[in-house]
């Protein structure tokens, strides 16, 4: 699939020619379906299995389930956009791991469904995070490979867009359309195959340069700015965690509501929706502005606000207003800082390895999201747990101001 080759030196970047609303809606629909694969089970089913595997220790098993799952996508992402890079294909670089990728995914979810066990569970969620990181890698690879910098924005804007959109149809297709857990698995698999379909078929790559020379794994050229903005990336997306993969819990035990699962749907409605209209609205206003830094430190304090409303006043209406507040912050961060990403990485010959580090602040963040959160859930209670989340949100957002590449 890659080819072995000799050193050579990469030819300069060329800046793409401006992308087309179809290219966009398609690439918007593949990262849909994939997004709808990846959280829905953290935020719906997973906690759901959890529970009926191990009910006095539901917390710990689904923390060792994500944890896992998200360690392993620390990894593969990295690693399987280190080898789109190098590879050389008549169906170009990024699509080959893109439909390998969800046709793994699909046989992960697919063994969830049918798991019996704690071990399973785990399992299986291991060999989807595989191939859902390989579809991620090739998606993020082909933003800066084909979009150019007037539309990383707009772009971006939506690609955030897409993480809250799946996340809100998987909730509303697990909870409302498909209820039965084995087979809510097989439908997030069957939509994320289907939602890449048109994607593999419209998109057509730019000739590729030579493959670049191999190199030791993980030498990146670290910079201040990048690490900046991973820091950044990292911190917040460990908020968004803290809030997320523990709501159903903090609905049950701390609010003790009478539907838990209909009041996370909610929730997770409000949520995405508010993420969705930030993360197109800020998209498009950094660009005609020039600036990304006002929205990425509004972001993470607009965030910080809702994690302070549920620790303080755990009340469902105040609960309603701290989730348009978590969306609101997150899908603008998300927006804006994808396009960040995009202007301090240090080499267009690596985009896809460059970018998947990016992409293990994330996965990192769900690693770290368990640890921290059961011994301040056990000493501090939920409360803790979310003034917790508001400094760490609010601290990742004001890491872009250290950030000289952007204004």
């Amino acid at each position: 699939m890659t080819e072995d080759v000799t050193t050579r030196a990469p030819a300069p970047p060329v800046e793409p020619e401006p992308v087309s609303r179809a290219w966009t809606a398609r690439f918007a629909l593949a990262s849909t379906g994939m997004w709808l694969a990846f959280l829905t089970p953290s935020l719906a089913q997973l906690a759901r299995q959890a529970e009926q595997f191990a009910p006095g220790g539901k917390e710990a098993l689904l923390g060792l389930a994500t944890g896992v799952g998200a360690a392993v996508t620390a990894v593969a992402v990295p690693l399987f956009g280190a080898a789109s890079d190098r590879t050389r294909t008549p169906w170009g670089r990024r699509g080959p791991w893109i439909a390998a990728g969800v046709v793994v995914a699909a046989a992960g979810l697919a063994w969830l469904a049918v798991a019996g066990g704690p071990v399973e569970l785990v399992l299986g969620w291991v060999v989807a995070q595989v191939g859902l990181s390989s579809v991620q890698a090739g998606l993020m690879a082909a933003i800066p490979d084909t979009v150019p910098r007037p539309q990383l924005g707009a772009v971006a804007g939506w690609a955030g867009m897409t993480q809250m959109l799946g996340a809100l149809l998987g909730t509303v297709l697990v909870n409302q359309v498909v209820t039965d857990l084995g087979a809510g698995y097989l439908a997030c698999a069957a939509v994320a195959v289907l939602a890449v379909v048109p994607f593999l078929v419209g998109h057509r790559e730019a000739p590729a340069a030579p493959a670049p020379a191999r190199r030791a794994p993980g030498r990146v050229a670290v910079t201040a700015d990048l690490a900046w903005t991973w820091v950044g990336r990292f911190l917040v997306t460990l908020g968004f965690a803290l809030v997320t993969q523990y709501l159903l819990y903090y609905l049950t035990d701390e609010q003790r509501v009478a539907d838990p699962r209909g009041a996370a749907s909610t929730l997770t409605a409000v949520t995405v929706l508010g993420a969705m209209a930030a993360a197109v609205t800020a998209g498009r206003w950094s660009d005609r502005l020039g600036r990304q830094r006002v929205f990425v430190v509004a972001g993470g304090s607009a965030m910080g606000a809702g994690a302070v409303l549920l620790a303080l006043t755990p009340a469902w209406p105040l609960t309603i207003l701290a989730a348009g507040l978590v969306g609101v912050g997150f899908g603008g961060f998300l927006a804006v800082d994808l396009a960040v990403v995009a202007l301090v990485l240090p080499s267009a010959a690596d985009t896809g390895r460059d970018l998947g580090v990016f992409a293990a602040a994330a996965a990192a963040s769900q690693i770290v999201a368990p640890v921290l959160a059961v011994p301040v859930i056990a000493f501090g209670g939920y409360p803790g747990l979310y003034l917790a989340t508001a400094l760490v949100a609010v601290s990742g957002g004001l890491c872009v101001r250290k950030v000289r590449a952007v204004r």
